[in-house]
């Protein structure tokens, strides 16, 4: 129960972590509409995300001693590794060469391998309103992954900076409150857990 309420909390941090980087969905495509203000805005759109994903790969890592099986602390701990690398490499060897569609990919990336880990909580759920929700959760997340992976291979280099500063930090927003949800509605469900338990 103890790891529980500690993973959902790390979860409720992701959650809020995507929501102030994809606060910047305020600033960025604003600035993106300057041609003046465009290389700032893509340079300030990278440092984001690699801080981004360096943070949240850190907190997916952390989860890993929290996990209950050997084979979901090993995908964790590889997420995190790879996410780490992903975010070191944009910080320090391409920072300069990157390009913004690049990032639609990652999301389209990231929302696929969210569908596929809910669908595998859902399966293995025991409670049905609890595998319910990892069901539409990964529904959602396919669909996700689809209309970013779509774009970014048909249109990617075309599209306008300002339209991916949108996209992908759009996406942030919506990832960090379905993270923030979830961990909320299962610290929730923790609680009320220990307090039956208590009595």
């Amino acid at each position: 129960m103890k790891n529980d309420i500690h993973f959902w909390a790390a979860t409720l941090i992701r959650g809020v972590l995507a929501l102030l980087i994809g606060s910047a969905v305020l600033v960025i495509p604003d600035m993106a509409k300057t041609l003046l203000l465009l290389p700032f805005a893509i340079a300030i759109s990278v440092l984001c995300l690699a801080a981004y994903g360096i943070l949240d790969s850190a907190i997916i890592f952390a989860t890993s001693f929290m996990a209950a099986t050997r084979r979901a602390k090993f995908a964790l701990r590889i997420q995190g590794i790879a996410g780490s690398i992903i975010g070191i490499i944009l910080f320090s060897v391409v920072i300069d060469r990157v390009q913004m569609h690049w990032f639609l990919y990652l999301v389209g990336f990231q929302a696929l391998g969210i569908a596929i880990a809910e669908f595998v909580v859902a399966k293995h759920g025991v409670a049905e309103p609890t595998t319910v929700w990892n069901y539409a959760a990964s529904a959602i997340a396919l669909l996700c992954g689809i209309a970013y992976l779509v774009p970014a291979l048909l249109y990617g280099p075309d599209l306008q900076p300002r339209t991916i500063a949108f996209l992908v930090f759009g996406y942030l927003i919506a990832f960090g409150m379905a993270q923030c949800i979830t961990a909320a509605r299962m610290l929730y469900a923790d609680r009320q857990a220990v307090a039956l338990a208590a009595v």
